[in-house]
């Protein structure tokens, strides 16, 4: 309707494309989908460009004042098919869905009036046949379907007026429509039931009589056992409520009787939640805002949470689908992706259409293509309020067929990577997950050694959280560690937290993928392609915290856009993270740590001492340009290192930009001293201490007056004490 005005809607077939269309607004539909519910598995040869021609004569129809090469703003087409930009609450079949479901709810409080209200309204919204003027396998099954659950809704007003103590009201309503459907034995029990609270039990009993010998005659089978209860009841006098109201649905038999199928329970698939899941609440509360915007905006809800590996996702988004498990009667369905796992390969999604399809009693059928297992599972949950946990999830494309079009269902997907095509493309909500806060964590490892009978004082708890570093996974290991090693307590003050390294290694008698952190990080190691790997270990032997994209070029001895795009990738998988000022590190200590293991066992000594000569180099170089710009008179008297061939070199605009990369590097410059003693690069050695100590003489607060002996503040930069240091007063 425009207005007032129906449009023309054009051929059987133009409106059956129209009505597929309809029947998922605000999804794109391929061109195979819509082939599959148009034409079937036999279509002509000409239909792809028949669907060119409808789509066109449709577009005219809706917008006839579009320019007539100006972009549809109603029927979208993209390249991977159409989506029909329509409001949900302005189509009658889901509108009457809807309602129903408000029904169910209003019958299991009791409101019986309100709910015999609601579906007054909802079958107002009759105006015709279902897919009227319509064709196909899709509106064929679309109209059965729908005929069946407006006839449940007719079925179920009765029995709500029957509670309502208004009998007198639908016994001339059921008398016609036993007339109309004689095989539909649910009306005649309520018929039945009518008949008696008005007083009329021989009308009752004869109504039994009546149905019993059609049955006979017409299916060779006696009443049910509701029918049959009933007639006992009637005559014994014990009838006292209607039948209870069923969410059954009624399959036809051949002869077109509606016989009651038994239902499997709603899937209950959620696993058992992560034993003293501590903290999150800011998160927790964030997850319930995405679900309130999805309700608001009447969309499929589609939340993701990325972040580390050991962060703490799955578990996350385990408590919260908890949470709202009581919000989806329809069931909950929970998959384990295997995006990152030393179990196998990732999770194929038509092998995970599979288990999602058997979750909801639905037999998988190997000869199903991918398109036509989406197409049957998207059809399963329409209608039906699902949560559905995605968890460890590798790419977009292994998520994207597994989202169901309808608004009523709501998908958790957890991954280790960002997944940006599903934010893109598919409105996924995204929460990147971080570390744990320090009361958080120590509240988590506290859990952990109580479970073990065992007691931490002040200084271990810290201590297990900072080499942890408030990665959850990392802090129950080094928990249990240490509760295994103690088993009398753990009172004692000399006791240590266990190393990193500790936490690295696997027991030797476990093989689970959560007993040791490289377990749990070799999973996203063997996921990344040659160049992103090498990156990956390669920085780590760079000893400072942090890093900017040129240092990192360096050391991998590529450009820097080659780097930037490799970097990228990481940043994508949180292995690393951006810090303010655009600096790199990686995401955590325990991160780094293995990192640095992998680069030990993987390269040889030459190729890790080249890195870290190549960086250390870099380092001389650019703070003697910047020293040169900003104080020209304490520069050394040696010239400057020269640059390898191929190697990015930094410019200065002006001397301000010379000192801000100056103080920013600093504590890189103090720890590529140290580094060039450890692999023995002498020129670093002889040429960066001088360098270092002009520019703090030459600061305007003067030096700092670190000592060269003894501990330093932490954070706070000086030269190594047996670093080669300028005789006198720091001069050219």
């Amino acid at each position: 309707m425009r207005g007032d005005h129906e449009l023309d809607l054009g051929s059987p077939t133009q409106r059956t494309l129209f009505a597929v269309l309809a029947t998922r607004p605000r999804t794109t539909l391929s061109r195979q989908e819509l082939i599959n519910a148009v034409w079937g598995p036999n279509p002509p040869t000409t239909v792809e460009s028949s669907i060119y021609t409808y789509i066109a004569r449709l577009r005219r129809s809706f917008e006839p004042k579009r320019p007539r090469r100006a972009p549809s703003e109603l029927l979208v087409a993209d390249g991977n098919g159409y989506l029909l930009k329509l409001d949900p609450r302005k189509i009658d079949a889901q509108v009457f869905e809807r309602h129903l479901e408000s029904v169910r709810e209003l019958q299991r409080s009791g409101t019986w009036s309100e709910a015999v209200r609601k579906l007054d309204t909802a079958l107002a919204l009759w105006r015709g046949p279902a897919f009227g003027g319509a064709v196909g396998p899709l509106a064929d099954a679309e109209r059965i379907r729908l005929d069946e659950l407006r006839f449940t809704a007719i079925e179920d007003r009765a029995q709500l007026l029957l509670e309502a103590d208004r009998a007198n009201e639908i016994i001339g309503d059921l008398s016609s429509l036993v007339r109309t459907h004689p095989l539909r034995e649910r009306l005649h029990y309520l018929l039945m039931v009518a008949h008696y609270r008005c007083g009329r039990r021989a009308d009752a009993l004869k109504q039994f009589h009546s149905v019993r010998r059609l049955l006979i005659k017409e299916l060779g089978i006696e009443p049910g056992e509701d029918l049959r209860r009933c007639h006992d009841q009637i005559l014994n006098g014990t009838l006292r409520s209607p039948m209870p109201v069923s969410d059954s649905p009624l399959t036809l038999t051949s002869s077109g009787a509606a016989v009651s199928q038994p239902v499997a329970p709603p899937p209950a698939q959620l696993p058992r939640d992560v034993p003293g899941f501590t903290g999150r609440l800011r998160e927790l509360k964030r997850l319930e805002g995405f679900v309130s915007a999805a309700d608001i905006l009447d969309e499929a809800g589609v939340i993701l949470i990325s972040g580390a590996p050991g962060v703490g996702k799955s578990a996350l988004a385990l408590r919260f689908a908890r949470g709202l498990a009581e919000r989806f009667d329809g069931g909950h369905l929970h998959l384990d992706l295997r995006g990152f796992s030393n179990a196998g390969q990732p999770m194929k999604p038509a092998e995970a259409l599979d288990h999602l399809l058997a979750g909801l009693g639905s037999t998988p059928k190997p000869s199903e293509d991918l398109q036509v297992r989406s197409s049957r599972y998207r059809s399963l949950v329409a209608g039906k309020r699902i949560l559905i946990v995605l968890d460890n999830a590798r790419s977009a494309e292994q998520v994207r067929p597994l989202l169901p079009g309808d608004p009523s269902c709501l998908v958790l997907v957890t991954s280790r990577n960002r997944l940006s095509g599903l934010t893109t493309r598919d409105g996924a909500l995204r929460m990147t997950l971080d570390l744990m806060p320090k009361d958080d964590a120590a509240t988590l490892v506290r859990h952990v050694i109580r479970q073990a009978n065992g007691y931490a004082e002040h200084h271990l708890v810290d201590g297990l959280c900072q080499v942890g570093d408030y990665l959850p996974i990392a802090l129950r290991i080094a928990a249990e560690r240490m509760t295994s090693r103690f088993h009398v307590g753990l009172s004692s003050a000399g006791r240590t937290p266990p190393g990193r390294d500790d936490l690295l290694e696997s027991p030797d008698t476990e093989s689970d993928e959560q007993s040791s952190m490289r377990s749990v990080f070799s999973s996203s190691y063997r996921a990344l392609p040659n160049d992103a790997a090498e990156m990956f270990r390669l920085m780590s032997l760079h000893d400072g915290s942090t890093f900017d994209l040129t240092a990192t070029a360096v050391m991998a001895d590529v450009g820097c856009e080659r780097a930037r795009q490799t970097v990228d990738y990481l940043l994508s998988g949180h292995l690393l993270r951006v810090t303010p000022g655009n600096r790199l590190r990686y995401h955590d200590g325990m991160l780094r740590a293995y990192a640095k293991d992998r680069a030990v066992a993987e390269m040889p000594y030459q190729a890790r001492r080249a890195a870290v000569s190549r960086v250390l180099g870099h380092y001389v170089r650019t703070a003697d340009t910047a020293l040169r710009l900003l104080h020209p008179r304490r520069c050394p008297i040696i010239p400057p290192l020269p640059a390898p061939d191929g190697v990015p070199i930094v410019r200065f605009e002006c001397p301000e930009q010379a000192r801000t990369w100056l103080e920013t590097e600093l504590p890189n410059l103090t720890v590529a001293v140290r580094q060039a003693q450890v692999y023995g690069v002498p020129q670093v050695r002889e040429r960066l201490p001088p360098i270092i100590q002009n520019f703090l003489y030459a600061r305007p607060e003067g030096h700092p007056g670190v000592p060269t002996n003894g501990p330093r503040p932490e954070g706070h930069p000086s030269v190594p004490t047996n670093s080669p240091r300028p005789e006198g007063p720091p001069s050219r």
